[in-house]
Protein backbone atom coordinates (compact mmCIF):
# COMPACT_ATOMS: atom_id res chain seq x y z
CA UNK A 1 0.00 0.00 0.00
CA UNK A 2 2.97 2.26 0.79
CA UNK A 3 4.19 1.61 -3.08
CA UNK A 4 0.49 2.80 -3.87
CA UNK A 5 0.54 6.20 -1.92
CA UNK A 6 3.82 6.66 -3.11
CA UNK A 7 3.08 6.19 -7.01
CA UNK A 8 -0.37 8.45 -6.45
CA UNK A 9 1.59 11.06 -4.83
CA UNK A 10 4.06 11.31 -7.33
CA UNK A 11 1.29 11.28 -9.94
CA UNK A 12 -0.30 14.38 -8.56
CA UNK A 13 3.32 16.13 -7.97
CA UNK A 14 3.64 15.81 -11.84
CA UNK A 15 0.19 16.88 -12.77
CA UNK A 16 0.74 19.63 -10.42
CA UNK A 17 4.16 20.81 -11.72
CA UNK A 18 2.50 20.10 -15.15
CA UNK A 19 0.24 22.54 -14.83
CA UNK A 20 2.16 24.71 -13.37
CA UNK A 21 4.66 24.72 -16.30
CA UNK A 22 1.19 25.02 -18.49
CA UNK A 23 -0.22 28.11 -16.88
CA UNK A 24 3.69 30.02 -16.61
CA UNK A 25 3.42 29.40 -20.46
CA UNK A 26 0.35 30.90 -20.76
CA UNK A 27 1.19 33.94 -19.08
CA UNK A 28 4.29 34.23 -21.50
CA UNK A 29 2.35 34.32 -24.47
CA UNK A 30 -0.34 36.08 -23.23
CA UNK A 31 2.31 38.74 -22.52
CA UNK A 32 3.98 38.38 -25.63
CA UNK A 33 0.18 39.36 -27.29
CA UNK A 34 -0.22 41.90 -24.99
CA UNK A 35 2.78 43.31 -27.25
CA UNK A 36 1.09 42.71 -30.41
CA UNK A 37 -2.92 44.05 -29.33
CA UNK A 38 -3.17 48.13 -29.57
CA UNK A 39 -4.93 49.23 -26.68
CA UNK A 40 -7.92 51.17 -27.11
CA UNK A 41 -6.39 54.06 -25.66
CA UNK A 42 -3.56 53.35 -29.10
CA UNK A 43 -6.10 53.10 -31.16
CA UNK A 44 -7.71 56.24 -30.51
CA UNK A 45 -4.27 58.00 -30.34
CA UNK A 46 -3.40 56.33 -33.95
CA UNK A 47 -6.55 57.35 -35.45
CA UNK A 48 -6.74 61.00 -33.61
CA UNK A 49 -3.21 61.37 -35.51
CA UNK A 50 -3.85 59.70 -39.01
CA UNK A 51 -6.71 62.23 -39.11
CA UNK A 52 -4.54 65.28 -37.67
CA UNK A 53 -1.77 64.41 -40.63
CA UNK A 54 -4.41 63.77 -43.00
CA UNK A 55 -5.52 67.44 -42.51
CA UNK A 56 -2.13 68.36 -43.00
CA UNK A 57 -2.05 67.08 -45.98
CA UNK A 58 -5.05 68.16 -47.63
CA UNK A 59 -4.10 71.84 -46.45
CA UNK A 60 -0.86 70.82 -48.46
CA UNK A 61 -2.56 69.56 -52.02
CA UNK A 62 -4.27 72.85 -51.72
CA UNK A 63 -1.05 74.65 -51.64
CA UNK A 64 0.40 72.50 -54.61
CA UNK A 65 -2.59 73.10 -56.30
CA UNK A 66 -2.28 76.72 -56.52
CA UNK A 67 1.75 76.42 -56.97
CA UNK A 68 1.73 73.70 -59.46
CA UNK A 69 -1.60 74.09 -61.58
CA UNK A 70 -3.25 77.48 -60.53
CA UNK A 71 -6.04 75.95 -58.81
CA UNK A 72 -7.84 78.39 -56.26
CA UNK A 73 -6.54 81.50 -55.37
CA UNK A 74 -3.24 82.96 -53.41
CA UNK A 75 -5.86 83.75 -50.59
CA UNK A 76 -6.59 79.96 -50.28
CA UNK A 77 -3.60 79.25 -50.52
CA UNK A 78 -2.48 81.38 -47.86
CA UNK A 79 -4.69 80.53 -45.66
CA UNK A 80 -3.97 76.63 -46.46
CA UNK A 81 -0.20 77.15 -45.53
CA UNK A 82 -1.34 79.33 -42.85
CA UNK A 83 -3.50 75.98 -41.08
CA UNK A 84 -0.68 73.35 -41.33
CA UNK A 85 0.92 75.93 -39.28
CA UNK A 86 -1.73 75.74 -36.76
CA UNK A 87 -2.13 72.28 -37.01
CA UNK A 88 1.09 71.67 -36.34
CA UNK A 89 0.75 72.69 -33.33
CA UNK A 90 -0.87 70.13 -32.17
CA UNK A 91 1.21 67.26 -33.62
CA UNK A 92 3.26 66.96 -30.17
CA UNK A 93 0.16 65.67 -28.10
CA UNK A 94 -1.23 63.50 -30.93
CA UNK A 95 1.78 61.34 -30.17
CA UNK A 96 1.87 61.53 -26.69
CA UNK A 97 0.57 58.04 -26.02
CA UNK A 98 3.08 55.28 -27.81
CA UNK A 99 2.18 53.23 -30.63
CA UNK A 100 4.50 52.58 -33.13
CA UNK A 101 4.73 50.16 -36.41
CA UNK A 102 5.67 47.10 -34.40
CA UNK A 103 2.55 47.24 -32.13
CA UNK A 104 0.38 48.52 -33.96
CA UNK A 105 -0.64 45.84 -36.68
CA UNK A 106 -4.12 46.01 -35.54
CA UNK A 107 -4.53 50.04 -36.34
CA UNK A 108 -3.51 49.66 -40.12
CA UNK A 109 -1.37 51.77 -42.67
CA UNK A 110 0.05 53.41 -38.83
CA UNK A 111 3.51 54.39 -40.12
CA UNK A 112 4.91 55.70 -36.92
CA UNK A 113 8.48 54.74 -36.34
CA UNK A 114 9.67 53.84 -32.71
CA UNK A 115 12.35 57.10 -33.15
CA UNK A 116 9.37 59.16 -32.11
CA UNK A 117 9.70 58.13 -28.56
CA UNK A 118 13.21 57.54 -28.30
CA UNK A 119 14.15 60.81 -29.80
CA UNK A 120 11.19 62.91 -28.27
CA UNK A 121 12.55 65.92 -28.22
CA UNK A 122 14.10 65.64 -31.54
CA UNK A 123 10.42 64.88 -32.64
CA UNK A 124 8.83 68.02 -31.17
CA UNK A 125 11.66 70.23 -32.90
CA UNK A 126 10.42 69.06 -35.95
CA UNK A 127 6.68 69.43 -35.43
CA UNK A 128 8.44 72.67 -34.47
CA UNK A 129 10.06 73.48 -37.53
CA UNK A 130 7.23 72.97 -39.77
CA UNK A 131 5.08 75.39 -37.54
CA UNK A 132 7.74 77.82 -37.95
CA UNK A 133 7.81 77.11 -42.44
CA UNK A 134 4.30 77.10 -42.66
CA UNK A 135 4.19 80.39 -41.24
CA UNK A 136 6.77 81.36 -43.64
CA UNK A 137 5.43 80.51 -46.19
CA UNK A 138 1.88 81.81 -45.43
CA UNK A 139 4.00 85.28 -44.81
CA UNK A 140 5.72 85.09 -48.36
CA UNK A 141 2.22 84.63 -49.84
CA UNK A 142 2.00 88.62 -48.24
CA UNK A 143 4.71 89.54 -50.61
CA UNK A 144 2.70 88.43 -53.86
CA UNK A 145 6.53 87.71 -55.54
CA UNK A 146 5.95 83.78 -56.85
CA UNK A 147 9.63 83.08 -56.53
CA UNK A 148 9.64 83.57 -52.74
CA UNK A 149 6.23 81.93 -52.62
CA UNK A 150 8.08 79.05 -54.42
CA UNK A 151 11.27 78.83 -52.23
CA UNK A 152 9.21 79.24 -48.87
CA UNK A 153 6.96 76.27 -50.38
CA UNK A 154 10.10 74.37 -50.72
CA UNK A 155 11.59 74.89 -47.33
CA UNK A 156 8.60 73.85 -45.50
CA UNK A 157 8.31 70.87 -47.84
CA UNK A 158 12.32 70.17 -47.22
CA UNK A 159 12.89 70.84 -43.88
CA UNK A 160 9.19 70.74 -42.26
CA UNK A 161 7.58 68.04 -43.46
CA UNK A 162 10.47 65.97 -44.95
CA UNK A 163 12.68 66.65 -42.18
CA UNK A 164 10.16 64.74 -40.09
CA UNK A 165 8.98 62.17 -42.52
CA UNK A 166 12.53 61.06 -43.00
CA UNK A 167 13.71 60.41 -39.80
CA UNK A 168 10.13 59.69 -37.88
CA UNK A 169 7.29 58.04 -40.63
CA UNK A 170 7.62 54.31 -42.01
CA UNK A 171 7.48 52.82 -45.12
CA UNK A 172 3.97 52.78 -46.60
CA UNK A 173 1.76 50.62 -45.51
CA UNK A 174 -0.65 48.90 -48.02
Amino acid sequence: MKRNTLLATAGVIAVAGAMSLGATSMVQASEGLRLQVASAEQMAAVKERQELMKSIGGNMKTVVDFLKESKGTAAEAQAAAAKIGELAKAIPAAFETEASLDEMDAVGKNRSKPEIWLDWDGFVEDAETLEDRAAALATAFDGGDAGAIQAAFGVMGKEGCGGCHQDFRGPKVE
